[in-house]
Order: C-alpha cells, then structure tokens, then sequence
C-alpha cells in the first residue's frame, strides 16, 4: 500500500491510497513520482471544493433574496389591510409562522398567493 497526503498551506486535505497484492510493489520511483503528482492533485481537489462551496453560498443567496422579496410583499400587503407599521407587520408574520411551525417565507407567500387570487376575483366581477 501506499499512501500520499494532499496538502495544501500545510492543511491536509486529503490522500491518495493505491494498493497493490504483491508485496513491496511500491519502490523509490513510484514514491517519487506519487509525490509528484500529489501536489497538483491537492491543489485540483482544495479549487473543487472551494468552488462547490462558493457556488452552495450562492444559491443559499439566491433564495434568501427571493424569500424575502416575498416577505417584503407579505408586509406590504398586511400594512394595506391593517394600517399597521412595517415593523408591527413583520412581528405579525412572524407571530403567524411561530404559531402555525411553518416557515416565514412559507407564511409569506401564502399571503401573497391569497392576496393575488383575491385581487384577481375582483377584476372578475
């Protein structure tokens, strides 16, 4: 067996395994040239995880930022119907997801689907 580590910054990150069924199958020149290799293969493996981290923060963005544009409707739409301040509709929201255990984006848009659909009954009418 031979074992290489990846390290990157002196940060171990990970390590190469081979084996092999015959006894010392691994001599100087394969040490050597594992060695070789490991060092870009460390620094291949460290950017793939930074960027599926970087891409998994960016999509986490991307629906904060939709969930709460939603919630910023769902403000809007209970100042309208009740008078009350942005911050009194908030603490609404948030009583009403506390008090349902559903998530506030859910409790949202559920708002904002009732409010579309009431909206559109009227144009109807």
């Amino acid at each position: 067996m031979l074992s290489l580590p990846l390290l990157v910054a002196d940060a171990l990150i990970g390590a190469i395994n081979s084996y092999a069924y015959a006894r010392d199958a691994f001599g100087d020149h394969a040490v050597q040239l594992g060695t070789q290799l490991a060092g870009p293969a460390a620094i291949s493996v460290h950017n793939a995880k930074l960027l599926t981290d970087a891409r998994g923060r960016a999509e986490q963005l991307e629906r904060a930022l939709d969930s709460r544009s939603v919630i910023d409707q769902a403000i809007g739409i209970v100042r309208s119907r009740s008078g009350a301040t942005a911050e009194d509709a908030f603490d609404r929201l948030i009583r009403t997801s506390q008090a349902e255990n559903v998530k506030l984006h859910v409790v949202a848009q559920q708002l904002v689907d009732e409010a579309v659909k009431r909206a559109r009954a009227r144009r109807r009418e």
